[in-house]
């Protein structure tokens, strides 16, 4: 049986499958968290889920494997590995999603309350974005030490991306031990603590 993509979405599910080279359920998904916005995930996902409403947050489980290694360009054109080697946040994100302004805020204040060494990565979600409003977007926040980069739609597989603003901390192997939707800054800060040791 033929399935068809929600109301409203096959264009611009069509859009997404030639920018990302995505196709079927990922492209379908990736459409459905740009046309719902921010907020929290609709269904669990990963070795740790988030809960039912936005900042909720859980601690990976203990069988989560690392997370392999993975090639990402930077906004500047930099090539970078994940994992990092040191403990990493992941913050998903576009610059169209209201709440993403605070949420990555959070990632960058949990960022400086961190031990050195620790590391964060903006992913933006929606490859149409123009460059011009990703730089809008850091100025909009203070222009924090995140590296941005775009997402393919590799990230969005590898991490069970189900909602925009879904931060994933890792440790320097590259293990997930924590997941979350809009986390506060303490929360992110514990998380990397708990990463580095």
């Amino acid at each position: 049986m033929k399935t068809s993509p929600a109301p409203g979405t096959a264009g611009r599910t069509g859009s997404l499958r030639r920018a990302t080279g995505l196709a079927g359920p990922a492209a379908i998904l990736l459409a459905g968290l740009l046309l719902a916005g921010c907020g929290a995930p609709s269904t669990p996902a990963g070795p740790a889920t988030a809960g039912p409403s936005s900042g909720a947050s859980a601690p990976a489980s203990s069988g989560a494997a690392a997370a392999g290694s993975v090639q990402v360009q930077t906004l500047g054109g930099a090539s970078l590995t994940i994992p990092t080697g040191h403990p990493t946040v992941l913050y998903f994100f576009t610059a169209s999603c209201g709440s993403c302004v605070a949420g990555a805020k959070a990632v960058a204040a949990g960022l400086a309350k961190a031990a050195p060494g620790a590391q964060a990565m903006a992913v933006d979600l929606d490859p149409g974005e123009p460059t011009e409003t990703l730089t809008a977007f850091m100025s909009s926040i203070g222009n924090p030490p995140l590296t941005f980069t775009r997402d393919d739609g590799t990230l969005l597989k590898k991490f069970n991306v189900d909602a925009l603003g879904l931060t994933v901390v890792l440790n320097g192997a590259g293990k997930e031990v924590y997941r979350g939707v809009d986390p506060s800054a303490d929360q992110i800060a514990q998380a990397l603590a708990a990463a580095g040791s």
